[in-house]
């Protein structure tokens, strides 16, 4: 059957969702945590470096720099927590491109990148670390030889790819939390370098551990939380948008989500969804109401359900879109309306042209398709996005807003 001749599916799990609203203004560290039963977590954890503050460039979250004339230790240790399965953990170097050495993720599994005048070499393996627990990692750069362990045991054991600490010509060490010095391109093997991870009780060699941007750091509204699930979490006024027909082909929509709002406030609305046509109109759209939850399907059929009463909401939510009907589920309530043919056809149109963009959590305020006044933007967290069974991964969107916690929920 061809991409969307007859169907476009909706799937949305709403879970640890508050049924009041909350008001226009992003959730920050602390807010409305200690009264919230729906955000305990988001009191966040003190200590903690959260390295994961920004997509789309390998900019570092923290840098140090390290004097080598003062080193006494070759070991670096720190515990480290996260949901994402690819990421750059931590990047040293010497001031150059010549000789580095980087640590990070990929399918969950601890991948070490080494360049020098000894080798250029990739190496991964051992056990999943993605899975949301703390754990100890120690790296030892001893005579020629890398060691990782992980919570005590060797992880990974390196021989004949590098020399001393205390032989190398250069005097200071730089080392990057969460990005690279240089350009991703320049990797030995090519790397999502965004990592929605965290870090605590940190040990560089013997050194200082001050960051050169600590003063920007406790400014930064992205905390660690004190505990946390898979999921991609909005603190308002963020977005994440990518391009339809650049998605795997022959798909029909059916993402998958869960949603996180504080109960404390009043007022929300907000957009979950919505697929925008080239001339910057919504050819369909899903948004949280403060009762209920609405679809728009052009701008003639809409449908809404209202959310169970509760302080958190639990359900899943199914939207089902084809030629002549838009059906809408939330848990075991539904209800369904007749829609126009012409409208699918635009929405399908949407999808394929080169022009369409589908927006998740709000809409850009400026630019190609700004945000209609009455929608607001989501504030939640939303769970296993899929798109005809594939996870759509934030970290690869046409873009995403810095502040989204692209792999962990509170």
């Amino acid at each position: 059957m061809g991409f969307l001749a007859s169907l476009l599916v909706v799937l949305l799990a709403l879970g640890r969702f508050s049924a009041e609203a909350v008001s226009d203004h992003p959730i920050t560290h602390g807010d409305s945590a200690k009264d919230d039963p729906c955000f305990q977590a988001l009191k966040g954890d003190e200590g903690a470096l959260n390295i994961g503050q920004h997509w789309g460039n390998v900019t570092p979250t923290a840098t140090i720099h390290i004097d080598l004339r003062q080193v006494t230790s070759t070991t670096s240790s720190f515990e480290f927590r996260t949901l994402d399965p690819e990421g750059v953990i931590f990047f040293g170097d010497m001031g150059d491109h010549s000789d580095w050495f980087m640590l990070g993720l990929r399918r969950g599994r601890a991948e070490i990148q080494i360049s020098n005048v000894v080798t250029s070499i990739t190496v991964r393996g051992g056990w999943r670390l993605d899975d949301g627990l703390w754990h100890r990692l120690l790296v030892q750069n001893e005579g020629d030889g890398v060691l990782l362990e992980v919570d005590g045991e060797e992880l990974l054991a390196l021989g004949h790819v590098s020399y001393p600490i205390i032989e190398r010509l250069a005097h200071q060490m730089r080392i990057a939390m969460g990005g690279l010095f240089l350009p991703a391109s320049q990797l030995g093997l090519g790397m999502n370098t965004a990592m929605d991870g965290c870090i605590r009780h940190w040990a560089w060699l013997n050194q200082s551990t001050t960051w050169q941007e600590d003063a920007t750091l406790e400014r930064s509204p992205k905390r660690c939380f004190s505990t946390l699930q898979p999921g991609s979490f909005f603190p308002g006024a963020e977005l994440a948008s990518f391009r339809p027909a650049a998605l795997p082909p022959r798909l029909a929509l059916h993402p998958s989500k869960s949603l996180h709002l504080p109960s404390s406030q009043h007022g929300q609305t907000g957009l979950l969804l919505a697929v925008a046509t080239l001339d910057q109109s919504f050819a369909l759209s899903l948004l949280l109401q403060p009762t209920a939850v609405l679809a728009r399907l052009g701008n003639a059929t809409e449908l809404q359900l209202p959310l169970p009463k509760g302080p958190c909401l639990d359900a899943p939510l199914h939207l089902r879109v084809s030629p002549t009907h838009l059906a809408l589920r939330l848990g075991a309530h539904g209800d369904s309306v007749t829609s126009q043919p012409p409208d699918f056809q635009r929405l399908r149109g949407a999808w394929l042209g080169q022009g369409g963009r589908l927006f998740i959590g709000g809409l850009p305020e400026e630019g190609e398709t700004p945000m209609p006044k009455e929608w607001g933007s989501f504030r939640g967290c939303l769970r296993g996005i899929q798109v005809q069974g594939h996870l759509l991964d934030l970290d690869s969107a046409l873009f995403r807003s810095d502040t989204i916690w692209a792999h962990s929920c509170p």
